[in-house]
């Protein structure tokens, strides 16, 4: 009995191709257990040539892949790969492999030990001071990460250099990129931060994300939180228009003599612009709308988890010309809106402040 398995390995979960057993005999005992729940246990009997195909093993690890919270705001947040434990048997011998398997939605050019880089779409991305922002990569026992920020003092620009502490080897971390982070693990003030580079090293320089402070005058801006394709939180935030266009629902049924409307809900629809999208940011928007969780990241309350009901993608590129599309979503829960009122002051311009410039 042959599998086409190799033991003790870390790999991404979309990367795990059929798993082939051949030579066996009469028939295969296959058991697959995922963080100690059994995740698959089946007989399967060989075809002609004495082989057996298990398609897709990646999509059933998948299902007990637990997400980390989505906008809890934690400086750092650690995956540990999932342990999958595969025993094979037959009439005549048996086998046991364990992996460990990092979620991915989509196939890795890389595999986990061997990629010294950022899990980002960007080189460059802009940050406004009041976002929040995750930036992942993977944690060997060779793994360093720095952070030159670029700051004033005394109205000249500052380099300061700070290094990042990581977790223990073989994980998968995103660390809050947020500003006001940055600024609180460097003794700095979120004012004075021009931009950053975050690097990461395994001896020798591999590659850098750099951050710009955006501090100029939007219209509309709108941030998202979503999952990547590792299953780590990140963010992405628009600046173009937003149309409204609210709908009220619920069953209408015809009474004695008069109509009445059933469970009526306001349903919330925006329609939200992107602005003008280069090549990375159209990806990461891509990852954005196939995250199986989205949240609207409205700064003074918690993030409302969202559920998109329509895109509009039509658009004709011509070379590197940049592109930009609409996407429209409203509130996931039915029981997002909120009463909210403010005590009375009593002061002289709280009762004239409204009529005082007329």
């Amino acid at each position: 009995m042959v599998a086409n398995l190799v033991n003790n390995t870390y790999l991404f979960s979309a990367d795990m191709e059929d798993i082939r057993i051949t030579d066996v005999h009469e028939k295969l005992v296959f058991k697959m257990t995922v963080d100690g729940q059994e995740a698959l246990s089946e007989v399967y009997y060989p075809d002609s040539g004495n082989a057996v195909v298990i398609c897709d093993p990646g999509d059933i690890i998948n299902e007990y892949f637990v997400r980390p919270e989505l906008g809890s705001g934690d400086d750092r947040i650690v995956l540990t790969p999932m342990t999958v434990q595969l025993s094979l048997s037959d009439s005549e011998a048996a086998a046991d492999y364990t992996l460990y398997v990092f979620h991915s939605r989509y196939r890795v050019s890389f595999e986990p030990l061997t990629g010294f880089i950022f899990y980002s779409r960007y080189k460059i991305k802009h940050i406004r001071q009041n976002t929040i922002d995750y930036l992942s990569f993977f944690v060997s026992d060779k793994t360093k990460v720095y952070l030159d920020i670029i700051h004033l003092e005394s109205g000249s620009s500052v380099k300061k250099t700070v290094e990042l502490q990581l977790s223990d080897a073989n994980r998968m971390m995103a660390y809050n990129m947020s500003p006001a982070k940055v600024g609180k693990l460097a003794g700095l003030r979120a004012d004075n931060i021009l931009s950053y580079d975050a690097r990461i090293t395994d001896g020798t320089l591999t590659d850098i994300v750099r951050y710009v402070m955006d501090r100029k005058s939007h219209r509309e801006m709108h941030q998202f939180l979503y999952y990547n394709v590792f299953g780590l939180p990140e963010s992405i935030s628009f600046s173009g228009l937003v149309q409204y266009s609210p709908e009220l629902e619920g069953d209408i049924a015809d009474m004695v003599k008069l109509k009445r409307r059933f469970n009526p809900f306001f349903n919330d629809l925006r329609t939200v612009n992107t602005g003008y999208l280069d090549e990375n940011k159209y990806k990461a928007l891509i990852d954005m709308l196939t995250s199986p969780v989205q949240r609207w990241y409205d700064t003074p309350s918690l993030p409302m988890e969202i559920i998109i009901t329509d895109i509009d993608f039509t658009h004709t590129k011509m070379g590197n010309q940049r592109v930009n599309v609409n996407l429209t979503f409203c509130p996931a829960s039915r029981k997002h809106q909120v009463f909210d009122r403010y005590s009375f002051g009593g002061g002289i311009f709280d009762y004239t402040f409204d009529r005082t410039f007329e």
